[in-house]
């Protein structure tokens, strides 16, 4: 087990060299006792060293064995990378059925216990987790991605992705009013911890950027929901942005035309477009010839440059787009590392299997094969329990029902009906609702005919 690391004092440094100089003195022949009292050194404590170079830590053994707490550590860790982390509560339920699992006489655990946990482990800690949309997560897999990235090999062969100045993303995207983290378990000095929820994540609010990857910025919009403009949204924005209303707070056609006509339109000279909905939201690449105007840009043109090199846009390079396929998006990706069969030789380790350990079943030979397979390939068990996980999370989205038409009838109060008598009394109505329709239309079919009549009537003479 990985022990954290500490500085140590000067005096520790010299205890600790002051012991080795001992130990060095007695193995070229002198006493222990004269050892010890040159170099100030308890006779016990040099005495235990000698014999025993590597002593165990100080103090009272842990709950779980030191591999079974690795194996523990490993599987938090692939749970947060694979985009299902763990908060506090979760690790303390699990503690809990491993030890019912393993047999413990104790099997609560308390946060003392979860905090010692996580200082045994340096690749562990707690960190805040962002929000991330389970439904949006899981759209976008590695096929999608490999259409998206044919379609912009399409445009590069044709020269669109030449220049800077060419490729433009018109994005539109949720800001998230709301505070929606929480703090789990995950690999030390990970910035970005995605956690996944299903629903809605913003609260009315829809922002359209703009930009290029030459690093130009146009003014944004901002879109809220209401029916007025609050001017409190326009203090200290300094004309740089846009700001609109409207009943939902989602973009609509007219203020997504009004944007573009307005803002985008006067930018770029020569346009030519290509429309993207591999993700969840609409993106669009302009594609043009010149440059900006000095007016619209803003001082974020190296954020700009940079987010376009690193989404693989510009310079054009398929290796970074597929990349952004993260575990946490497709499942699929452990799966097919786990499926992906290595040919090699078996037959020499079965023929030992059989003959020294007299194992000859053949799941249990397939099962030694597969765990010796999963290590050739790096992928360890915490890794596939939670690939398992998180492909239940990410299945499929249950498909809407429609409910069942619940069909009322009015009553006097306080009457009793059973179901065959409630059926009748609808019958009744529904053909009562037919005749009254049906009265209806043929005195509207009576009074166009005698209007037609009369118009005839009145041509001839």
């Amino acid at each position: 087990m990985a022990v954290r690391s500490q500085l140590k004092t000067a005096f520790q440094v010299h205890q600790e060299l002051s012991l080795e100089a001992a130990i060095h003195e007695v193995k070229n022949g002198q006493s222990q006792a004269s050892a010890a009292k040159i170099y100030r050194i308890s006779r016990t404590t040099l005495r235990n060293r000698l014999q025993n170079s590597t002593p165990s830590s100080v103090g009272a053994p842990t709950k779980f064995a030191s591999h079974e707490e690795d194996r523990l550590a490993e599987f938090f860790l692939a749970c947060s990378d694979q985009g299902v982390p763990l908060n506090r509560y979760h690790c303390l339920q699990i503690f809990s059925e491993v030890a019912i699992e393993l047999g413990m006489q104790s099997t609560t655990f308390n946060d003392a216990f979860f905090n010692r946990f996580i200082s045994r482990h340096p690749d562990v800690s707690l960190r805040i987790a962002h929000a991330s949309n389970r439904k949006k997560d899981r759209e976008w897999t590695t096929e999608l991605c490999e259409e998206y990235i044919s379609r912009l090999r399409s445009l590069f062969d044709r020269g669109f992705l030449e220049r800077p100045e060419q490729v433009w993303n018109l994005d539109e995207t949720a800001f998230d009013t709301s505070e929606m983290y929480d703090r789990v378990v995950a690999r030390k000095g990970v910035n970005q911890i995605p956690s996944q929820f299903d629903g809605n994540e913003k609260e009315c609010v829809t922002i359209l950027p703009c930009g290029n990857a030459a690093g130009v910025q146009l003014k944004f919009m901002a879109l809220y929901a209401g029916k007025i403009h609050v001017q409190s949204r326009l203090d200290d924005t300094f004309g740089l942005c846009y700001h609109a209303v409207n009943s939902s707070g989602y973009m609509d056609t007219v203020h997504f035309a009004n944007y573009i006509r307005k803002e985008v339109f006067p930018a770029i000279n020569e346009l030519k477009v290509t429309k993207d909905n591999l993700l969840s939201h609409v993106v669009k690449l302009w594609y043009r010839t010149e440059g900006c105007t000095e007016r619209y840009a803003f001082n974020v043109g190296q954020s700009l440059q940079s987010g376009f090199a690193k989404t693989g846009l510009f310079p054009f390079s398929p290796e970074v787009i597929r990349q952004t396929v993260k575990l946490h998006h497709d499942p699929q990706i452990i799966e097919r590392g786990i499926r992906r069969e290595i040919q090699q030789d078996f037959g020499p380790l079965i023929n030992i299997l059989k003959d020294q350990y007299n194992i000859s079943a053949e799941k249990d030979l397939e099962d030694i094969k597969e765990f010796i397979q999963l290590k050739q390939k790096g992928i360890t068990p915490g890794a596939v329990l939670a690939n398992v996980m998180q492909k239940d999370l990410f299945g499929e989205a249950p498909k809407k029902q429609r409910r069942q038409v619940n069909r009322q009838l009015n009553t006097e109060p306080g009457a009793l009906i059973t179901g065959p008598e409630f059926v009748a009394e609808l019958e009744k109505e529904d053909e009562k609702k037919k005749a009254e329709k049906a009265a209806v239309e043929a005195k509207r079919k009576a009074a166009a005919e005698k209007k037609k009549k009369n118009a005839t009537k009145e041509k001839d003479e």
